[in-house]
């Protein structure tokens, strides 16, 4: 299997200024992240949120409030009709050096070795520098979208996009040139 590994904050959500999104009430879509998860729904990947939620580990969320947060999220992206296969999170705080937290590759080799993901053929999308190493040491394609709160840049990226639909539309355009060789 193929695969779009996908961050949540700051690539298909909104991130406050304190960059947690730790309530209900801060959870606001992207105004495309509905179009580009259609977009993506087309193509034969499986959909996979890998997202560092330190909230959860500084104690400002308990992971109950991460589920209610989600499935909030989950009905604002239904309408697309992407089916998320499993969602990845890394609960634990920035200095704590867990095995789990982007840039290290863990939850993107768990994914592939649950789903038999072919990680060479996969991508990984985010809006930070620790999402395009986390694709990057997992062996992905990347792909950095300019939509956090930061304006990052990245010689690691495969490509780097304006927001999460110019990025699905690039791994369409990527996959037609592939399909053509």
């Amino acid at each position: 299997m193929k695969a779009v590994f996908l961050d949540r904050d700051g690539t298909m959500i909104v991130d406050p200024p304190d960059l947690r999104v730790d309530s209900i009430g801060k959870l606001h879509i992207f105004p495309d992240t509905v179009k580009a998860l259609k977009l993506l729904a087309t193509l034969d990947y499986g959909v996979f949120i890998v997202s560092n939620q330190a909230g959860i580990g500084e104690g400002r969320m308990t992971m109950e409030d991460f589920e209610r947060i989600n499935n909030k999220f989950l009905e604002f992206i239904a309408p697309s009709g992407i089916k998320i296969l499993k969602i990845y999170i890394c609960p634990h705080r920035t200095d704590e050096n867990c095995v789990c937290r982007k840039p290290k590759p863990f939850l993107l080799q768990q994914a592939a070795k649950e789903f038999d993901i072919d990680l060479a053929q996969s991508w990984m999308i985010g809006d930070r520098e620790s999402d395009i190493m986390a694709g990057v040491n997992a062996g992905t394609k990347t792909i950095l979208v300019q939509t956090g709160n930061e304006a990052v840049a990245s010689e690691d990226a495969t490509y780097t996009a304006r927001d999460l639909l110019e990025a699905i539309q690039y791994i369409a355009s990527y996959r037609q040139l592939q399909n053509r060789a």
